[in-house]
């Protein structure tokens, strides 16, 4: 559809921004050791395609089995299809060359099911959320956080997080709120993009270059920090693209100097992830993972 089109078309020309054992029932009935809950036919399908956005096109799979990602964040537009149109025919040939199509991309419309289901499913070491932490007239945020690898990011970077936030903490204890909005600790770390880029998994070197380049540079570093050379992590992605546990691309963000170890890291943990998968349905292995 084409306003998932456009969502994933502005993600890529804006990656400079960025930032326990249960097995599901089969759907013929089959039965097997603890199980907790039932999902029909129905919900199977689009339960796999939910998570092939969720893990593989937005890459909430580095979250839920890699060692480097803490925290997925997911950008879910809520373009009109008009809207949509209008920009799409509003890009010039040599962008529209460029434009990104996600086949099969329903985002938009199942997280509005799996809220009505959700509960069904325990997942004590992950939250899975909306979150007010950021904010878009034209879209809402996800937030996929596993809670042990976010409270032992901010445990290696300790005084980093106490000097933006003013206060001592527990890491394990504020990684827990995160999906409170109350939460001082949050509130405080907001605008803080060095910080959420830890978070998110760019690594330290790339997180604070970032953050020094574009929010926190004295005026007299400005034409130096223009003069920063970065690029991608990956490369963007063009044209159409169905994405599924054989054709994953590794998380997107800016990346400082010719070898990067978080992206060899990333890479590495992509074969892993593949190697896990194979021979498993992608569907009950997700969501065994997240119920564990």
């Amino acid at each position: 559809m084409i306003s998932a089109k456009l969502k994933h078309s502005l993600m890529n020309l804006s990656n400079i921004f960025l930032f326990a054992c249960i097995f599901l029932i089969p759907a013929s009935g089959q039965s097997s050791q603890n199980i907790s809950y039932e999902i029909s036919g129905e919900e199977r399908i689009w339960l796999t395609q939910f998570f092939t956005d969720i893990m593989l096109t937005e890459r909430g799979i580095y979250t839920l089995c890699g060692s480097s990602k803490p925290i997925t964040l997911i950008v879910v537009d809520t373009y009109s299809e008009k809207e949509a149109k209008a920009f799409f025919n509003a890009l010039t040939e040599d962008e529209k060359k460029e434009y990104c199509e996600i086949e099969e991309y329903s985002l938009p419309e199942t997280w509005q099911k799996w809220e009505e289901i959700s509960r069904r499913f325990s997942m004590p070491r992950f939250r899975f959320f909306k979150t007010g932490l950021f904010q878009s007239p034209d879209a809402f945020f996800v937030l996929f956080v596993d809670i042990l690898k976010t409270a032992l990011i901010i445990q290696e970077n300790y005084g980093l997080f106490q000097k933006a936030v003013g206060f001592d903490f527990h890491p394990l204890e504020v990684a827990l709120e995160i999906d409170k909005s109350d939460s001082k600790f949050w509130k405080k770390i907001e605008g803080h993009s060095n910080l959420f880029g830890l978070l998110f998994g760019f690594g330290k070197t790339n997180s604070t270059i970032f953050h020094w380049k574009h929010f926190d540079h004295p005026k007299a570093c400005e034409e130096f920090c223009q003069k920063i050379p970065s690029s991608s992590s990956c490369e963007l992605i063009k044209g159409k693209v169905k994405f599924s546990i054989d054709h994953f691309d590794i998380p997107s963000f800016i990346s400082f100097g010719e070898y990067d170890e978080v992206v060899e890291k990333y890479k590495e943990e992509r074969s892993r992830i593949k190697q896990m998968y194979q021979g498993h349905d992608f569907l009950d292995l997700t969501l065994k993972k997240l119920t564990h």
